[in-house]
């Protein structure tokens, strides 16, 4: 049985209907939770409150099933513990807008709104623990997907896999090959052998136009690595003229409320970080200079929204004057002119900290696209289409690109998160990369700290070409 065959079986949409439910009782049993720990049962008033949250029960499940299907909650197919949390989050506080807005609206006054409060985290905990449970169930309805690379080249094809290879468990996948978009003999006879096509970037237009119509045919999945043009027609609004259907792209960039909402978080939370983090960035301080000769601080010129030209601050984490004596290269894993406590601050991003000063200011945000160094932006505008594009709001200290990406992710695959994320905005999405940031700093603290054993500046260790051969089978 396929994994298409899997998805669309009695199984998998009882399945669905046995989430749906357990979704349900997930959001009834934390309110209900929060009627016994805030009320006395033996109260006269615990009955009448109850009572107006029963009557909000029908209309509230309704809208709770409504937003089941407008998150996509049911669709496990390839989903992470990363979508299950947002999506989670997301759903709770639709929940329990509703739950308020309909006791309003029907003046059910003795249900308390307090009661909705208190019961929101353990809803959101209830349902993140009932969505990973059914996550995990759903991997024996979807496994064992083989996955077929479509590459230009062998080097192509290469790259590609190099890419997907890490990612294959997480995704329940089972790799299978790739082959050339050229060998049209064999080419549609592995997709045929295939569940799952991963298309390489470097195809001409033509033949992923043929590939994926071939594909959506055979009902076969598609990841597809999104163009310039094509991300830019990931948010649209249709409209027509006459008997002729459009789609409305709109500018990039985010609507007056949102950068007023923007700029009032990123003044809140950097404030509050600076204070807390006081004492600490001070200790780092020290540590640099103990560690090294030169300043504890480096100053850089950075690129942000509009081509604007404004200084950031970090923590030094290289030698004095590394440039001027070893000249200037993209920073690597094993950047020789870094200095043991620089590997800690690098690990662990903690020598980014000064540039809650810069959030602070209104030269960054928290969250947004990495800001560039003026000195390599014009390479990047001339050779990459769309590049430009991050420069529709500000830099931000980390972004989807930062947490998604690696020191060696190419330009073009950052600039593809940079516009995914500029057209997904919102301020939930921030929260979220805000809270994954936390996860990679914590764990590049504990990881970073393993390298300050290893004294002295390590040689220089430039980036290896990709070998020859590939590193995969081809059918």
């Amino acid at each position: 049985m396929t994994n298409e065959t899997r998805r669309r079986s009695s199984t998998a949409h009882l399945f669905k209907v046995f989430y749906i439910f357990g979704v349900l009782a997930c959001i009834n049993l934390a309110i209900v939770a929060g009627f016994y720990l805030i009320y006395d049962p033996t109260v006269p008033m615990f009955k009448v409150s109850f009572q107006d949250y029963i009557n909000t029960v029908p209309l509230l499940m309704l809208g709770a099933i409504i937003y089941i299907d407008l998150l996509g909650m049911t669709h496990f197919f390839r989903k992470t513990k990363t979508d299950i949390f947002r999506t989670s989050v997301q759903y709770t506080l639709l929940t329990i807008l509703t739950a308020s807005t309909i006791a309003y609206f029907f003046q059910y006054n003795a249900f308390p709104r307090y009661v909705l409060a208190f019961s929101a985290i353990p809803m959101s905990l209830m349902i993140m623990g009932w969505s990973i449970l059914s996550l995990q169930i759903s991997k024996q309805i979807y496994s064992n997907g083989r996955l077929l690379i479509i590459a230009r080249t062998i080097e192509d094809a290469d790259r590609m896999f190099v890419k997907a290879a890490g990612e294959l468990h997480r995704l329940n996948l089972v790799y299978l090959g790739y082959v050339l978009a050229d060998q049209e003999k064999d080419l549609y006879w592995m997709i045929d052998k295939s569940s799952e096509v991963l298309v390489s970037p470097e195809l001409a237009e033509i033949d992923k136009e043929k590939i994926y119509l071939y594909c959506i045919d055979q009902d076969k999945t598609l990841y597809i690595v999104p163009q310039y043009s094509e991300l830019v027609l990931s948010k649209f609004r249709v409209i027509q003229f006459s008997d002729m259907p459009t789609f409305l792209v709109d500018n990039l960039g985010l609507t007056f409320q949102q950068r007023i909402l923007k700029r009032a978080f990123d003044v809140v939370f950097s404030a509050l970080v600076l204070v807390l983090t006081a004492p600490f960035q001070l200790a780092i301080a020290i540590a640099i200079r103990i560690d090294s000769k030169g300043p504890a601080f480096y100053s850089q010129e950075r690129i942000t929204i509009s081509g604007r030209v404004h200084k950031i601050y970090k923590f030094r984490t290289m030698i004095h004057n590394a440039e001027a004596k070893f000249g200037a290269f993209q920073s690597s894993a094993n950047d020789p002119r870094v200095t043991r406590v620089g590997r800690i601050l690098r690990q662990s991003r903690l020598d980014e900290l000064p540039q809650f000063f810069n959030i602070l200011v209104g030269d960054m945000s928290t969250v947004g696209p990495r800001s560039d160094r003026p000195i390599t932006i014009g390479e990047f505008e001339d050779n990459i289409t769309g590049y430009n594009q991050r420069l529709k709001v500000k830099s931000g200290l980390t972004g989807l690109a930062q947490i998604s990406g690696h020191y060696d992710t190419s330009p073009e695959d950052k600039l593809r998160f940079d516009l995914m994320y500029i057209k997904t905005y919102s301020f939930l999405l921030d929260l979220s990369i805000i809270m994954k940031t936390v996860r990679v700093v914590v764990h590049g603290l504990l990881n970073g700290t393993k390298l300050y054993r290893h004294s002295g500046i390590p040689q220089h260790n430039f980036p290896v070409p990709i070998d020859e051969k590939p590193r995969h089978e081809a059918f």
